[in-house]
This record gives structure tokens, C-alpha cells and sequence, in this order.
């Protein structure tokens, strides 16, 4: 049916790498023009979203992608869940609105899954302009595809399309955008009933 029907193709570019190969490459390319100067003052590297939705039953992490930081930043959570306030290098705010977060104070702003939780998705984007340091990097996962799944909300998704003029709207250069489609594995499809899917199509930007 989409080899016929024009409307339903995707660019076959948008299918190429794997979100986290683009992530890994772009940072890295990023930190290599770090000078020797800039390299003895850490800077900051901020995941939103990045404990987890302990209200809704998740387990609490502090540090899932501190590894992101490579030898310059310094690992920093904005999240909104309560038991993320008394964590160190944390900004306890919702993403939408965090005044104590301060212009431009950040060098690469990261969410894995998250911004789909976003009650207005528009201004988390406002805030991500704000925040992140002119000419810093900022990297985003997202479902374009997937069931409704409330930690503790769920209102939206994206495609590329949609990731891209959030972000150019905000003065953003895309340096990357795609598709990684994600396969339930066989042995969940038979123990698990209460994920309903057998592919997810999740969205990145970079």
C-alpha cells in the first residue's frame, strides 16, 4: 500500500542509524571542540526527566546517563517527581515552567522519553531554548508510536516533522532527525498482557 500512495512514504534516511549511535557521535563531536581552557571549567550536562516517576510506581535513578557527561560536565536531573528534591545536582521543577533554571546555564540538554509526558509540550520547548547555552548541543527521544502510558501523565507524540519545527521555531539548527522502531521481544509477547505492542516507533532529535 505506501509503495502507491505517496502521502504515507517516509524518506528512507530517516530510518538509518540508531538514535543512540547519533547521540554518542554528535556529543562526541561536540566535546572535541572543547579548548584547554573550557575543559578545566566543568559545565553542565541536565536530563530531564531523569529519576523517574517514582509516584507512579517507578523505580528512582540518579544517574542512568551520567556516562552522557564525557570528562567536561557535570551530571545534572530536572525533574518534578517529589522524591527528587532533596537530590543533589537537581533542579525539582516541571519542565514546562522552572524559573531555577537559568538562562543559558547548561551545555547539552538530554530527555530519553520524556517530553510526550509534557501537559503543554510547547512551552518544555520554550525552556529547553532558554536553558541551553548558545551553541550547545541538545538531544531528545520521543514516541511517535506507543500505547498510553500515564508516569504519571501521557498527552503526546511526535514525529520528525513535529520535532523539527518545535525546535527551529526556538532558533535550533537540526543536525539530526529519525526513526528507531523498536521490537517487543518474543518471549514479553507471550509472559506480558499489559504492554500492547508489538513494534514502538520512537522519535530523535538532535
Amino acid at each position: 500500500r505506501t509503495s502507491n500512495t505517496k502521502y504515507l512514504h517516509l524518506p528512507r534516511h530517516l530510518f538509518e542509524n540508531y538514535y543512540m549511535d547519533s547521540m554518542a557521535k554528535y556529543l562526541n563531536l561536540y566535546y572535541n571542540t572543547f579548548d584547554d581552557s573550557e575543559k578545566n571549567k566543568k559545565g553542565k550536562f541536565l536530563d530531564i526527566g531523569g529519576t523517574g516517576s517514582t509516584a507512579s510506581g517507578m523505580k528512582q535513578v540518579t544517574s542512568k546517563f551520567q556516562h552522557f557527561t564525557g570528562p567536561y560536565l557535570d551530571y545534572w536531573i530536572l525533574d518534578a517527581d517529589r522524591k527528587a528534591q532533596n537530590l543533589e545536582h537537581t533542579l525539582h521543577c516541571n519542565i514546562d515552567d522552572c524559573p531555577s533554571a537559568s538562562d543559558c546555564e547548561f551545555d547539552v540538554t538530554f530527555s530519553h522519553t520524556v517530553l510526550e509526558h509534557s501537559k503543554r509540550p510547547w512551552l518544555a520547548f520554550d525552556t529547553i531554548a532558554r536553558i541551553t547555552k548558545r551553541g550547545g548541543l541538545s538531544l531528545h527521544l520521543v514516541p511517535f508510536s506507543y500505547q498510553y502510558h500515564a508516569t504519571p501523565e501521557d498527552h503526546y507524540r511526535f514525529s520528525h516533522t513535529a520535532l523539527i519545527t518545535l525546535f527551529e521555531d526556538r532558533n535550533f539548527t537540526i543536525l539530526e532527525v529519525g526513526y528507531d522502531i523498536c521490537n517487543k521481544p518474543k518471549d514479553k509477547l507471550l509472559r506480558t498482557k499489559d504492554e500492547h505492542y508489538d513494534q514502538i516507533w520512537l522519535t530523535y532529535v538532535i
